[in-house]
C-alpha cells in the first residue's frame, strides 16, 4: 500500500508577540508544499526522526496495536526549506500525520493532527481554514477568525537559517514579554483588519509586528523595505519572527513584475539571494494518494480536508467504495 499526504507552508507570520500569559501568532499558508509518502517496506530510521515520532504518535493515538503494525518506509518531497521559518517541519509532521491514519484507513481530524504536533515541537497555524490566533507551544489558544484572505506575497528567502526552538530562549521570551503592551496594539489593529476584511489593514498589521520583531531578530535591509512598501503602496511586509525570511504583501497579480523589478534593483537582493512568488493558501493537510503498489492511482482518490473543527468525516468515502478500500491498508 502506498500513501500520500501533503501540507502547506508558510511564509513566516502576520503577526506574533505576547498576548495574555504568552506568545500568540498568526501565520497564513502559502501554495508551496511537503509531501510525505508511506508504503510498505523496509522501516525508515534516522533520516528524520521528527517524522519517525509522527507516525509513531499517530499509531499510539490511533491505538493501532502493536501485532498489527506494518513495517512502512517513508519519503518525503518538500518545497521548503528548512530552519527558515516556512513551517517545514509542522507541514512534515502533519502530513505524516494523516499518511499514517490513512494507511490504516482510520480517520483523524484537524485538532488531532495538532495536539500530535504540538506533542513533538512549536507548531505553527497553517492548518486551520482562515486565519486563526494560535498559543504555539501548547495549542491552548485556537480562536478563528472566519476569514481567509487572498493575497500574493513575495518571498525573500536568504541562505542564513535558524532553528525555531534554538530561538525559542529565556531571553527572547522576556523580550516578546517586555513588547506586550505594544504588540496588543498591533493585536488590536489585526482584529480590525478582520472585522473590516480590509486586507490594506492586515498588511499593515503585519508590518507593525515585524517592526517590533526587529529589536528580537533583526531582519537585513529591512528599514529599506518598509520606505519601498511606503513609496510602492504595497500591502505590508511581513516577516519570520523566529526565522530569516520576508515577505511582502500584494493585493493585486499584475503588480508582482513591477515589485520584482524593484527588489532586483535594490541593495534588498545582496541579501536575500532566493525570491520567489507565491499566494495564500488554506488547504492545510489533505490525502492526495491511496493506493496499491502494483496499481495506477485510482482515478477516484481520496481526499480529505479539513475545513471545520468538528469534521471527523472523510470527504470522500472513496476508502470504502473503490478498489482502494479492498487492499490491506
Amino acid at each position: 500500500m502506498r500513501v500520500t499526504a501533503s501540507c502547506t507552508g508558510s511564509c513566516g507570520e502576520l503577526i506574533q508577540g505576547w498576548l495574555g500569559n504568552s506568545q500568540k501568532l498568526v501565520s497564513y499558508g502559502i501554495d508551496r508544499f511537503s509531501k510525505v509518502t508511506l508504503q510498505t517496506g523496509i522501516t525508515s530510521k534516522g533520516a528524520k526522526p521528527k517524522i519517525e515520532k509522527a507516525i509513531n504518535k499517530t499509531l499510539d493515538h490511533l491505538r493501532i496495536p502493536t501485532a498489527k503494525r506494518e513495517k512502512l518506509s517513508f519519503v518525503i518531497n518538500s518545497e521548503l526549506p528548512i530552519a527558515k521559518g516556512m513551517a517545514s517541519s509542522t507541514a512534515d509532521i502533519a502530513a505524516a500525520c494523516q499518511a499514517t491514519a490513512a494507511y490504516y484507513r482510520r480517520k483523524i481530524t484537524r485538532d488531532e493532527i495538532i495536539d500530535i504536533c504540538l506533542a513533538i515541537e512549536r507548531t505553527d497555524s497553517i492548518l486551520f481554514p482562515t486565519l486563526t490566533l494560535f498559543e504555539q507551544k501548547n495549542g491552548s489558544v485556537r480562536e478563528s477568525s472566519g476569514w481567509a484572505p487572498h493575497f500574493y506575497v513575495v518571498v525573500l528567502e536568504p541562505e542564513e537559517t535558524l532553528e525555531t526552538e534554538a530561538f525559542h530562549s529565556q531571553v527572547n521570551e522576556r523580550l516578546f514579554f517586555q513588547q506586550r503592551e505594544l504588540f496588543a496594539e498591533v493585536y488590536q489593529y489585526y482584529l480590525s483588519a478582520v472585522k473590516e476584511k480590509s486586507l490594506q489593514m492586515l498588511g499593515e498589521a503585519a508590518t507593525q509586528s515585524a517592526l517590533l520583531n526587529q529589536e528580537i531578530l533583526a531582519k537585513p535591509y529591512f528599514s529599506e523595505l518598509v520606505k519601498l512598501r511606503q513609496y510602492h503602496q504595497w500591502l505590508g511586509v511581513n516577516v519570520a519572527h523566529s526565522g530569516s525570511v520576508v515577505g511582502i504583501m500584494i493585493e493585486k497579480p499584475e503588480d508582482i513584475p513591477a515589485v520584482l523589478e524593484v527588489i532586483k534593483k535594490s541593495n534588498v537582493s545582496r541579501w536575500y539571494s532566493k525570491v520567489s512568488v507565491h499566494q495564500s493558501c488554506y488547504r492545510g493537510v489533505e490525502l492526495i494518494e491511496a493506493r496499491k503498489m502494483n496499481e495506477e492511482a485510482d482515478d477516484r482518490r481520496c481526499f480529505q480536508r479539513l475545513r471545520k473543527d468538528n469534521d471527523n468525516a472523510w470527504l470522500n468515502e472513496t476508502f470504502a467504495k473503490s478498489r482502494v478500500s479492498s487492499s490491506t491498508l
